[in-house]
Parts: C-alpha cells; sequence; structure tokens
C-alpha cells in the first residue's frame, strides 16, 4: 500500500436519478486529474440511468453494476461494485454529489495507509438545484464572487468549505457524521473488514457500520476540509427501517465487530 495511489476507483451509488447522474458524470468528466475508474453501483435503476452511462462511456472509463430493484439495498450493490475495483484506492459518492474539478487530485493527494477519509459537502437549495438540472451540463468551477451570492441568496448553505484550503484532521475513532456521500478507504481495508453489510436494507447506517467496524480493526478517521461534494436537493428516502438499522449498528459497536455479517464473502 503506497501513501499515494497513481490511479483510484470511484464508486457512484444510484438508483433512479438519471437527471443527478448526468450533472455528478459531467463533474469526473471535467476532473484536473483524469487517472480514475469510474463503477456505478446501480441499485436496480431504469433504462434512464443506463443511457447516461452510455453517453459517458467514451468520456470516462465506465463499469455499470446492476441488480433487480426489490427495494433499498444499496449496501450490496456497493459489494458488487468492490469486488470489481482493481484499483487500491476508493471514492464512495453518490449520483446526487457533484465533484469539483480537484476531487480526484486532492483525494490522492491526502491518502494515507491506515486511515480512511470523511468528506464534507455543501447543501444545494430547491431552487438552484432545478435550474441545475434543466442546463444538463453545468461547470462547477464558480469564481468566489458566484459562491457568495448564492450563499447570500441562500442557494447553499454555508461556504466555508468552498474557500478554505485543503487539509486534513488528526486521526481518530469519533462516529458522529459519517457520510457515504464522501467517502474513501484503501481496497486492502475494506476487504479485511468484508464490505458493507447487506443486512441493513432501508434508507440509513450502514455507512456507520462500516466505519465502526474499520475503527475495530485498527484503521483511523481523517476528516477532509476544503474539498466538499456539491450535494443536489431532493426529497428524503423514507425512514422507515431506521429503528431496525440502528439496533443492528448498536449490535455492531456492543460486539466490537469487524467482518460484516452479510458483505463481500455473501456474493
Amino acid at each position: 500500500m503506497t501513501d499515494s495511489p497513481r490511479t483510484i476507483a470511484v464508486i457512484i451509488s444510484t438508483y433512479n436519478a438519471a437527471h443527478f447522474l448526468r450533472l455528478t458524470l459531467e463533474g469526473y468528466a471535467n476532473q484536473s486529474d483524469d487517472r480514475f475508474t469510474m463503477y456505478i453501483a446501480d441499485d436496480g435503476s431504469g433504462s434512464e440511468v443506463a443511457e447516461v452511462v452510455k453517453d459517458y462511456q467514451n468520456i470516462l472509463s465506465i463499469h455499470h453494476l446492476w441488480h433487480e430493484d426489490r427495494g433499498y439495498r444499496r449496501a450490496g450493490i456497493i459489494n458488487q461494485a468492490i469486488q470489481k475495483v482493481e484499483e487500491p484506492y476508493i471514492l464512495l459518492t453518490d449520483a446526487d454529489c457533484v465533484p469539483l474539478p480537484d476531487m480526484i487530485r486532492t483525494h490522492k493527494s491526502v491518502a494515507k495507509p491506515g486511515t480512511f477519509i470523511r468528506g464534507s459537502r455543501i447543501l444545494l437549495s430547491e431552487t438552484i438545484t432545478a435550474q441545475i438540472c434543466q442546463k444538463k451540463q453545468w461547470n462547477s468551477d464558480l469564481s468566489l464572487h458566484q459562491w457568495l451570492q448564492w450563499r447570500l441568496q441562500g442557494r447553499i448553505n454555508r461556504i466555508l468549505p468552498l474557500v478554505m484550503p485543503v487539509m486534513t484532521s488528526r486521526p481518530n475513532t469519533k462516529m458522529h457524521g459519517i457520510r457515504g456521500c464522501h467517502f474513501t478507504f484503501w481496497k486492502d481495508d475494506i476487504e479485511r473488514v468484508n464490505g458493507f453489510d447487506s443486512s441493513y436494507e432501508g434508507w440509513g447506517r450502514e455507512d456507520s457500520d462500516l466505519a465502526a467496524r474499520l475503527f475495530h480493526a485498527g484503521v483511523k478517521r481523517r476528516n477532509l476540509y476544503g474539498m466538499p461534494v456539491l450535494h443536489l436537493w431532493h426529497k428524503e428516502a423514507s425512514r422507515d427501517q431506521l429503528t431496525d438499522n440502528d439496533l443492528l449498528l448498536e449490535q455492531c459497536l456492543k460486539e466490537k465487530r469487524i467482518r460484516a455479517l452479510q458483505g463481500l464473502d455473501a456474493i
């Protein structure tokens, strides 16, 4: 395992969000460092998502992983993508998270053995998200003046992550604020803990479960400041299985479990 991976994998989880995926892929098509491979972890989308992927296959190196739509099974399809990955380092994100132009270069520069990265996000308003989606292609490399205008107009929720220099926190094992929409880790580490746990069905806590098991395996967390993803507005997913998932996470923490109950070895 090296400190600076020459190439990395980008896994994008998606479900029937073709208009968002197009904007996100456009963001990756305009990266300052193009040495990466895309893996679309598709949780049972219809044909529109496949058409967007096809549109970008001549621009980006893309693998499209799909399984049947049987409800929210994000953990399972991400595991399928992880199994396909050949790169040593993985950036996990969602189709509703548009990257800034230096996203790939930044993550390569801050990667360190024995740690994973929890990145931040900027929330875009419903109004600005609708306007951006109408354009289909959008350049996220905006001027500071434009970002400030959007902040004053309430179109984004904060501006500090956009203007501060890139830096990372000290390694820690804090559970608070884990977000799978901006999460990087070494493939060796994710294989050691058996990937995501497909016991989690329905929205919530599968990312926290992964982080907990990485901590139990001795892997530390670092927070990335200064390079957020831009999170497109959408209605929240159903939380109807969150109570069950909270109990699963509580059990994982209590047992200090390292390996997923239903992980990579269950595929």
